[in-house]
């Protein structure tokens, strides 16, 4: 929370003033955007979980998303050394999404029968994730991906 604060404070041009969230106040608005990240919610459920507007949760996430983004990349480990000495297993997921009719065929998984992007994703045996790839078509198999 204080880091998310100074980056807030020391911007130039701040998205928003720590001291002006008036509904959620700063804690809670970060506390709303990690659930949002973590839990992948609709926003009307997050609204209604934290007792604010779905507006007021789509403000917080456009505002603090960023910021935290920030914040943590420096805390993701480098894949090669977190799988060092380690059994790792990689697997690919179509994550779906609604049928985006500008993209005619390229998101569409013949495999799947279903719209979506593909990630490749690392783990230990114990479940610990070590990546996740960049988004790729659906349309293109995990060996591509």
């Amino acid at each position: 929370m204080a880091r998310v604060h100074r980056v807030l404070v020391g911007e130039p041009d701040p998205p928003v003033v720590p001291g002006r969230m008036w509904s959620l106040g700063l804690y809670k608005s970060v506390v709303l955007v990690l659930f949002l990240v973590r839990q992948n919610p609709v926003q009307e459920v997050a609204a209604e979980s934290f007792g604010v507007s779905q507006a007021t949760v789509s403000r917080r996430w456009n505002t603090l998303l960023p910021v935290v983004e920030k914040l943590l990349a420096g805390h993701v480990p480098d894949p090669a050394e977190a799988s060092a000495s380690r059994i790792v297993l990689i697997d690919g997921t179509l994550v779906t999404t609604w049928d985006w009719a500008s993209e005619g065929t390229r998101i569409f998984s013949g495999k799947h029968r279903d719209t979506g992007f593909n990630l490749q994703i690392a783990a230990t045996l114990a479940g610990d994730l070590l990546a996740v790839s960049e988004p790729v078509p659906g349309s293109r198999h995990d060996t591509f991906a």
